[in-house]
């Protein structure tokens, strides 16, 4: 179903599973594959975080969380599971993807750190007056 990217009926399907085995990861699987595809991406987080739960040493599921992470701009939790992904795989291809991600990601955080920087000036209070206080109140 989802290499003919009907991800509708392949939600559909793994839904239907999963009423009666909550629990089946090949289920879970499928349905965090074809919510991605359907841009579900806050559905992607909780079934790979339950997909976690139920097998919190496989490193694909923390890098597709990751991925969705990624797509809705939460940056900072992208990088911590893109981290822990590539301190659980013992595989160098898979950890040379997740590298490049977190490094996509790291250099993405500062730049935005770098930008808040550059628009924070420093203010004058000295016209600042606090509501209900008066002129006695003012900042000089």
């Amino acid at each position: 179903m989802l290499q003919s990217f009907d991800w509708r009926n392949a939600m559909d399907s793994c839904q239907e599973v999963l009423r009666t085995d909550p629990d089946h990861l090949g289920a879970l699987e499928t349905l965090a594959q074809a919510q991605w595809l359907g841009g579900a991406f806050s559905d992607v987080i909780t079934t790979t975080t339950r997909l976690l739960q139920l097998n919190p040493h496989e490193p694909g599921y923390r890098y597709t969380r990751g991925m969705a992470h990624l797509s809705m701009g939460e940056l900072l939790r992208a990088a911590e599971d893109f981290r822990r992904a590539m301190d659980q795989s013992k595989n160098p291809a898979f950890q040379a993807q997740v590298a490049s991600s977190l490094d996509a990601v790291e250099l993405w955080l500062e730049d935005q750190h770098s930008r808040t920087r550059r628009t924070l000036r420093p203010v004058s209070l000295g016209a600042l007056v606090v509501p209900g206080m008066g002129s006695a109140a003012r900042f000089h």
